[in-house]
């Protein structure tokens, strides 16, 4: 039996069409999805193409408990999608109106940049809140008990007003 080197199993030729070349691996096979989406699909329907969606671990929460939350983002469509953002800060949560519960949130600066999503994926992402609002610099207060508005968004430059989700939980006295 001969040994696969032996053989020229592995043997690269560059008269043979069928024999693998290195220099064309990959070459020609590479389609900018991205490109495709937002020459296929005006803007608004790219945004409608997303799902956004927020949950949060309970409905109920104990005084300075912390609200644990996630945030699912899920292109509906089988081929990939991509949105135009306002910021590098491509999604952000609020509380309240209060984005990420903050009175003294500084937006971060005007830079247009890309929220990618392959063909059908969806993405997750996870946090907390520790039932604080920020105030100052360096002062925080706590939440009042009652009920709170979660929402998540997307700071897409088009069709904004459909990529944005919001659930209710609240604090206990």
């Amino acid at each position: 039996m001969r040994r696969i080197y032996e053989s020229e199993a592995l043997r690269r030729d560059d008269d043979d069409p069928f024999s693998p070349n290195e220099s064309e691996e990959g070459r020609g096979s590479h389609v900018n999805w991205a490109n495709v989406s937002h020459a296929l699909f005006p803007s608004r329907l790219r945004a409608r193409a997303i799902a956004v969606d927020v949950e949060t671990d309970k409905d109920r929460y104990a005084p300075d408990e912390p609200v644990r939350f996630r945030a699912t983002f899920r292109n509906r469509l089988p081929m990939p999608v991509s949105l135009v953002t306002e910021t590098p800060v491509r999604w952000s949560w609020a509380v309240d109106g209060l984005v990420e519960a903050s009175e003294v949130y500084e937006p971060p600066e005007p830079r247009r940049t890309r929220f990618d999503f392959r063909r059908s994926e969806r993405k997750r992402f996870e946090r907390r809140w520790p039932q604080r609002i920020r105030e100052r610099e360096d002062e925080w207060r706590a939440a009042a008990p009652g009920e709170h508005t979660l929402s998540v968004r997307i700071g897409a430059v088009d069709g904004a007003e459909h990529l944005v989700a919001e659930t209710t939980f609240t604090v206990e006295r």
